[in-house]
């Protein structure tokens, strides 16, 4: 016999009686005073439970064996689970702790090292001076360059027609310290040049006409890029677009401003046009000078502040054809050719085409494509001669670029 753990009155462990599994205390099995400690009726533990706990009869060769547990040891246990669970987040939060200060200490001293490295030398900037203007695009001595470049084209020679010997150009800029940002070929297998300055480009002009006296220089006018500035607001007028333009962004306004005695200030709203896919907003093609062009694209990644946000900026190429003999480079009040379709290239305007009317696309065909002299990069004439996939229209293209010294110098 032993005592109860619950009544605290003997009990019969060979009869009567359960054992907890974790405390080893005895207690009723049945008609315990303390109800909540009775395990079942009194037939059911004699006939069930207790051939299960001591592994006799039916239960002798069944698998598992039965356990019981008190309610103190049962509360005990569920204690110590979520004791081990709060445990685990504690240690869990300890780490990310850790891992958040290991981080803001790396990248402290990646800070350190970024500023270290843009500090200019103690012999160039000491420690009570103080950048003027730290914004390097509002530094004229920075972006001057962009207005000095000349671009020179050397003529073929006059006596043989042919272009000037690349081994007699390369020694005259070697021999005479003359500085070559990028040199080319025009469309007349003419040799152009991209010079640093006008110092440069009087200098090749001088030496060449001792060494190559043949072949004239030419100056070669340079262009200004265009660009489209897409999601402006509909309804507003070229100068109040401006006007807004020049307050959120006033390096483009100092720029503007500081050039304009160079022929460089120049910031000019060509049009305002609808977006196709969007009637609510509009399309600004501006006309801007290099410099303004440069800052844009990598001062400010090609956006530009203007309202409550910023919009996106394009470049755009605007490249002649005639409506006329739909060539190249000249427009129809000053064309001379001959009438032709843009569309199926026969010899009648193209708003009268009959097989445009006819929505047969695939019975165009490009005039130009089709009466080029160089055919090597031309792989089918299908297509109209308005096609923005034109080999022809995009050959014009990069010869527009090559007049504008923006993207010379990329």
């Amino acid at each position: 016999d032993s005592i109860c753990n619950a009544c605290q009155t003997e009990v019969d462990i060979f009869q009567y009686a359960v054992q907890c599994f974790k405390c080893e205390s005895y207690f009723h099995a049945v008609e315990c005073c303390d109800s909540s400690y009775c395990v079942s009726a009194k037939t059911a533990f004699t006939q069930h439970l207790r051939p299960a706990l001591d592994r006799t009869g039916s239960f002798e060769n069944r698998f598992g064996k039965f356990f019981f547990m008190c309610n103190s040891c049962c509360t005990e246990y569920e204690l110590k689970k979520v004791m081990t669970h709060d445990k685990k987040v504690e240690v869990i939060d300890k780490k990310l702790d850790n891992l958040k200060a290991e981080f803001r200490n790396e990248l402290s001293e990646i800070k350190k090292y970024l500023v270290k490295s843009a500090t200019p030398p103690s012999d160039t900037l000491t420690s009570d001076c103080q950048l003027s203007n730290p914004n390097p695009w509002n530094d004229s001595t920075r972006t001057k360059n962009l207005f000095n470049k000349k671009v020179l084209v050397v003529k073929k020679s006059e006596n043989s027609g042919e272009p000037i010997d690349a081994s007699i150009l390369r020694k005259t800029c070697v021999e005479n310290g003359i500085q070559v940002s990028k040199s080319f070929s025009t469309s007349k297998d003419e040799i152009g040049l991209v010079l640093n300055s006008e110092a440069a480009a009087k200098t090749l002009v001088d030496k060449l006409k001792v060494s190559a006296p043949c072949h004239k220089v030419q100056d070669l006018p340079s262009r200004t890029p265009t660009i489209n500035v897409v999601g402006i607001p509909n309804n507003i007028t070229k100068e109040d677009l401006k006007e807004e333009i020049f307050l959120q962004n006033p390096t483009v306004r100092k720029l503007n401003s500081d050039y304009a005695e160079q022929g460089e200030g120049k910031f000019t709203i060509l049009a305002i046009t609808k977006l196709k896919n969007n009637d609510d907003l509009s399309r600004a093609t501006i006309s801007v000078s290099n410099s303004i062009r440069d800052y844009i694209a990598n001062g400010c990644n090609d956006r530009i502040y203007l309202g409550n946000g910023t919009c996106k900026v394009y470049d755009a190429f605007h490249v002649k054809r005639c409506f006329k003999c739909q060539k190249f480079g000249h427009i129809s009040e000053k064309c001379e050719g001959t009438l032709t379709c843009g569309f199926c290239s026969e010899s009648h305007e193209t708003r009268s085409c009959p097989t445009k009317s006819a929505s047969n696309l695939t019975e165009s065909c490009c005039s130009n494509c089709k009466n080029s002299a160089n055919n090597n990069y031309i792989s089918s004439c299908s297509h109209p001669a308005y096609s923005l996939e034109c080999p022809i229209f995009k050959a014009e293209q990069e010869k527009l670029k090559k007049s504008i010294p923006f993207y010379l110098k990329k």
